[in-house]
């Protein structure tokens, strides 16, 4: 098997070393980081600092809109504030989480477990994909009425060991 050989700039320690200024301009030159190399295994990236502010504002901007809510959420009536603060700070929206996690965490504010019986998760996971969210019912009723909130959501594909993860987009307490 060959060595592969790099599409971008390189340089050892000893030149950095020497002139880490010429490893600077030969980054500017190219347009791209240059991997410094020692004992001939990548050691970093040098980057001129206009290529690491780019990097950071284009971060940045993806952040932003990858966490962006679809909707905004429901007014919460005044007797439910409490246990919506608690669900905001248990559930961020924008966030990736497991299944298994938000069902743990929605148990812990006083909600009813989703997972029942063997593959729980699994139906978790298809309600999301089915409704675009999933329902939990509170254990106690408030005011004679019945509160559940809704787990607005969309499954996250990008791992395949990890197919029970969805990002929360938004969270609703309705009383019926």
């Amino acid at each position: 098997m060959g060595l592969k050989k790099l599409d971008v700039p390189t340089s050892s320690i000893t030149e950095v070393k020497k002139s880490p200024m010429d490893v600077f301009a030969q980054a500017r030159k190219a347009d791209t980081g240059v991997y410094v190399f020692n004992r001939e295994k990548i050691a970093g990236v040098m980057l001129t600092k206009e290529q690491y502010e780019a990097l950071i504002e284009e971060l940045t901007t993806l952040r932003d809109t990858l966490y962006q809510p679809v909707e905004r959420e429901l007014p919460v009536p005044e007797e439910l504030e409490e246990l919506a603060t608690a669900l905001r700070t248990t559930l961020a929206k924008g966030s990736v989480i497991s299944a298994r996690y938000l069902d743990e965490r929605m148990v812990a504010t006083g909600f009813i477990t989703k997972k029942t019986g063997f593959g729980g998760v699994t139906e978790m996971m298809k309600e999301l994909e089915d409704s675009g969210k999933i329902v939990y019912q509170l254990r106690r009723r408030e005011h004679n009425k019945v509160i559940y909130a809704e787990i607005f959501g969309e499954a996250q594909e990008f791992q395949r060991a990890a197919a029970d993860k969805l990002m929360i987009r938004k969270v609703n307490l309705i009383e019926r």
